[in-house]
């Protein structure tokens, strides 16, 4: 092969290899093969990466040399009708080879802002029924008060409507569900089911209903007569007018399937409402809701009390309130950090959260999140959330890791379980998930931004974050699925050597991170290096090689996954064109190598056969390229910005807005 450099498509196929071949300059410098599975990649988070990760990209990209394509759909150059996918004698391009130079992170130690969790007082301590106190300490393990509790309760209790702000994880849902409750039981007559709804709750997403379905059904099993319910997109229409004819006191809903059945059921009716709850309101109107929630609060009576809930006050948030709330009390327990101007607000995450990054060029971030999920799986214990950039990333990743890494763990003889969860699943098997994974003590769940908000998952200690965030902002909400109520969680984000500005970005809003060489997680491949070749593999880049070739013959064995993946990569370059104007200079979409970001998702056809043909020299002129809108299929493209609620929008005729 011609040793003049040439332009590198990220499938580059070698027919013959030197025996005499110079030694690798970007061989990974690994410790001995026999690395122990409870080694700690944390502890030794300060060391720098590897020269494997350094290497020089002296020419913008390499030429191109033969292409191979196996799709399907596709008439790939044929290189020889009887070599086959795998053959020993076959070599495609290297995943350590043209990636470009890592810069290093300025780590910078600061004192990040953070709230108190916890009051000295307990719920003995608030005027509430003996048995709503006993409901909390047996089955919702609740006997302290959180700060935001301790603000709440009191002023709900006395009727009056409040803004609550709070950072995730910090008890908000039971902030206004035990003044609901307590105030429900008091009322003479006795609350009858015939009575219809007296507390309303609108939440995002369908998650999140189930979740706050599920604490009101535990604290009102004290109150037999008092009856929750739930109505969510996805579920049987017939069924639910079946419930609300029978009769729900306690309604939470997302605002989709509230306002279909609001216009076309009509034993529902809001004039008995006293009770009118607004949670997560600043996604509320990210998914473009607020017409809905206008909608509901005119049908609602007027003299209810309202309570409105957000981790974040915007002047959305702020119009909503003045909407729906009558001379509020303003409750916010966290630390004032007033935003001047240029200066960047300070964002609250739990005391009790360590946060890693990772930069990792393309080719190699399928190798170290398996290493990462090899690493802690065979520590056993381990139970993470991983957000994709999309619906379909989330499938051809769940399809890949279950087929591929999970009969890697098996056979020594550890199991890990992957689930998936994204907007555009059936609502049945949605909730199974939910409600699996939920009560699992281990297992991987890979998900979009539908997890993003307010769930409350028991046992995770790690949160992923494969794909950059669109601000700092959705950073947060992500990393607050764990870490909560005062447990100890890890979140790591990965990001590509072209978007690490962004870690400064969450340095400016007060976020204190440590730095992970990659090198580190490709280490912990050669924990399985006996059961993944049966050739011995001593190196970490061998092993790691080894186990992309492996994703990349079981892509192109399996058609159903190889159109996953294809679907996968397209989702990904249309979701990382769509970041928001204000983000996009730290999260740059014409520094991305499309054919770098095609190997990561096991593919080796050229960017142009896979649906993104956009020349290199033209990604500056991206934007004026896709001017022309057009209808797109919602599993390919929906991006991880979208719950998957605005499928529910047809119900009533109104599209989301953008």
């Amino acid at each position: 092969m011609s040793d003049s450099k040439t332009e590198d498509a990220g499938f580059v196929l070698n027919l013959s290899e030197d025996g005499d071949k110079k030694k690798r300059n970007d061989a990974v410098n690994t410790e001995s093969p026999d690395v122990k599975t409870n080694s700690s990649f944390i502890e030794d988070s300060d060391t720098s990466p590897s020269c494997a990760f350094k290497l020089k990209n002296k020419s913008k990209f390499l030429k191109k040399q033969t292409l191979f394509s196996k799709s399907h759909n596709s008439s790939p150059k044929s290189v020889d009708t009887k070599q086959k996918l795998g053959h020993d004698n076959l070599h495609f391009s290297s995943i350590f080879k043209s990636n470009p130079e890592i810069p290093h992170l300025n780590v910078c130690k600061q004192k990040a802002k953070s709230e108190p969790l916890f009051s000295t007082k307990t719920f003995d301590d608030l005027d509430l029924h003996p048995h709503l106190v006993s409901c909390l300490k047996s089955r919702l393990e609740a006997v302290r008060l959180t700060k935001v509790q301790e603000s709440s309760i009191p002023i709900l209790l006395q009727g009056q409507d409040a803004l609550i702000k709070s950072c995730t994880g910090s008890g908000k849902t039971l902030a206004y569900a035990v003044p609901i409750v307590q105030k429900l039981q008091e009322m003479n007559p006795k609350v009858q089911r015939s009575d219809g709804v007296y507390a309303l709750v609108i939440v995002p997403t369908r998650e999140l209903a189930l979740q706050c379905f599920e604490c009101f059904s535990k604290l009102t099993k004290a109150f037999t007569w008092i009856v929750p319910g739930y109505l969510i997109g996805g579920e049987k229409k017939k069924s639910e007018k079946a419930r609300l004819r029978k009769g729900i006191n306690i309604l939470i809903s997302t605002p989709g399937r509230l306002l279909d059945h609001m216009e076309h059921t009509s034993c529902l009716s809001l004039s008995k409402i006293l009770w009118l709850v607004i949670d997560e309101a600043d996604k509320l109107l990210e998914q473009g809701f607020e017409e809905a929630v206008t909608k509901i609060i005119s049908q609602c009576n007027e003299n209810r009390h309202s309570i409105l809930l957000s981790a974040t006050l915007s002047k959305g948030v702020e119009n909503l309130a003045g909407m729906s709330l009558s001379d509020p009390v303003h409750i916010d327990v966290g630390i004032s950090a007033g935003k001047e101007s240029g200066e960047f607000e300070n964002l609250i995450v739990p005391t009790n959260l360590k946060q890693y990054i990772v930069v990792v060029p393309s080719k190699l971030r399928l190798a170290a999140i398996s290493g990462f999920i090899i690493d802690n799986c065979l520590k056993g214990g381990f139970k993470a959330l991983i957000f994709m950039c999309s619906q379909s990333a989330v499938n051809f990743h769940y399809s890949l890791f279950s087929g591929v890494l999970g009969t890697l763990l098996q056979a020594r003889e550890k199991k890990c379980k992957f689930y998936r969860l994204h907007g555009n699943m059936k609502q049945e098997e949605r909730t199974e998930i939910f409600n699996s994974f939920k009560s699992a003590k281990e297992g991987v769940l890979l998900c979009t931004d539908v997890a993003a908000r307010g769930l409350d998952l028991l046992h995770v200690d790690w949160i992923v974050q494969y794909s950059a965030p669109s601000s700092a902002e959705i950073y947060v909400h992500r990393v607050g699925r764990t870490a909560r109520i005062g447990k100890k969680g890890n979140s790591l984000l990965f990001l590509l050597p072209s978007e690490s500005n962004f870690a400064h970005l969450l340095g400016q809003h007060k976020i204190s991170y440590d730095e992970i060489p990659a090198s580190k997680f490709l280490q912990f491949i050669l924990l399985v290096n006996e059961v993944l070749s049966p050739k011995n593999k001593t190196t970490a880049e061998e092993c790691a090689t080894a186990l992309h070739s492996k994703y990349e013959n079981e892509v192109y064995a399996e058609s159903v996954l190889h159109d996953e993946a294809k679907e996968a990569f397209a989702s990904y370059v249309q979701s990382y064109a769509s970041y928001p104007k204000n983000i996009r200079h730290v999260l740059p979409f014409k520094a991305l190598h499309l054919g770098h970001v095609a190997k990561s998702f096991c593919l080796r056809e050229a960017p142009s056969s896979l649906g993104c043909n956009i020349p290199n020299a033209e990604r500056p002129k991206q934007r004026k390229l896709s001017a022309k809108p057009q209808k797109r299929k919602m599993q390919v493209v929906i991006s991880e910005y979208d719950s998957g609620l605005s499928a529910l929008t047809h119900d009533f005729g109104r599209k989301p807005k953008r």
